[in-house]
């Protein structure tokens, strides 16, 4: 008899295994400085906490500000103008950052591809299709399965039809981001509005003060 494939790559599969919790050996530091080494470091890991999320705020405040001004850049020239510098001065002195807009975007479900395509068009997104086998079919049919080769046909009729499974996926399809001028043209709206409905992943370089 041939040999069940199934069968096989069960049996070849490593098992997840998870440890329990032990308790920890605990040993006893003499270092004199060793209490007060562990209490600053305390300290200063809260104190990079604290900065991080006053960062992380200011951060996406600045990200909102450089967007609309990417989009308006847009509008103006038709044409996508990619990483930006965007500057402001006090005296002699420049605040600057780098605005990096990317080909990336959020993920969407199929209302949202829905919406998009009805309000700006099939070329705004795109749909994969993956295939795969139900569990359940190829317990019962494993070895059946894998003799198909020979085009097997001892599989039940009604059972046919549920051993491919096909889960659908959405994307707004690359090189979107070209086209966003023509996209707020077609719906009647502007690059700042598309920039909203799309959500391309964007970042932030070369944040710095230059002092004149």
């Amino acid at each position: 008899m041939a040999t069940n494939l199934f069968e096989k790559a069960k049996s070849n599969a490593t098992p997840k295994t998870t440890k329990a919790k032990d308790e920890k050996v605990r040993i006893k530091v003499k270092d004199p400085d060793f209490f007060d080494k562990v209490g600053r470091l305390e300290r200063l890991q809260e104190n990079m906490k604290r900065d991080k999320a006053a960062a992380d705020m200011i951060h996406d405040e600045i990200k909102e500000i450089a967007k609309t001004e990417w989009s308006k850049m847009y509008d103006k020239t038709s044409k996508n103008p990619g990483s930006v510098m965007l500057e402001a001065r006090e005296g002699v002195d420049v605040a600057q950052v780098m605005f990096v807009p990317s080909d990336k975007y959020i993920s969407i479900n199929e209302d949202r591809a829905q919406h998009l395509v009805e309000t700006y068009g099939e070329e705004a997104v795109e749909e994969k299709t993956t295939f795969s086998f139900d569990n359940e079919m190829v317990d019962k049919y494993g070895a059946v399965l894998s003799q198909l080769i020979q085009e097997c046909e001892d599989i039940d009729k009604d059972d046919k039809g549920r051993i491919i499974k096909a889960s659908r996926s959405f994307s707004v399809k690359k090189g979107s981001i070209d086209l966003f001028k023509r996209f707020a043209e077609a719906a009647d709206s502007t690059v700042t509005e598309v920039v909203e409905e799309f959500k391309p992943v964007v970042g932030l370089k070369n944040i710095e003060v230059i002092q004149g």
